[in-house]
């Protein structure tokens, strides 16, 4: 595989992530969820769903009085091959309480995740075909 190719891949992949989690925490759910292919499964420490609609549902299950923001850290993408890669990052995983003005207040850090993610290049674009996501860090508050 050529260089330009495999940094293409390993660029277009490590912005899907970051485009995931930055729909996830506008509360942008569907467009989140279509990130997978239609039988996409996300194995979550709550549990799991496969396919967009599940996982909209997971995802709009969560309490809607709390702001989240997902930063990443230590991303690397593994190029498979041309139309497949891995993505792996640790997600510290925030939340806070909505105001009615300015920022969100009682900000804290609820943890730190592993994602690992399985990327197809499809006719759309990169797709998740598998994420696992799972603890390595729980914070007492």
């Amino acid at each position: 595989m050529e260089e330009a190719t495999r940094r293409a891949i390993e660029w277009d992949c490590a912005q899907s992530t970051a485009r995931f989690y930055n729909h996830v925490d506008a509360g942008r759910f569907r467009e989140a969820a279509e990130m997978f292919v239609d039988d996409g499964i996300w194995h979550r420490m709550e549990g799991g769903a496969t396919g967009p609609d599940a996982i909209v549902k997971e995802l709009e299950a969560r309490d809607p009085n709390r702001v989240s923001m997902h930063l990443i850290s230590n991303l690397t993408v593994r190029v498979i091959d041309v139309i497949t890669a891995e993505v792996t990052a640790n997600i510290s995983a925030c939340h806070a309480k909505p105001a009615a003005k300015g920022p969100a207040t009682d900000a804290a850090i609820g943890g730190v995740m592993r994602t690992v993610e399985i990327w197809k290049k499809s006719a759309s674009g990169w797709k998740m075909t598998d994420k696992k996501t799972q603890p390595l860090l729980r914070f007492s508050h």
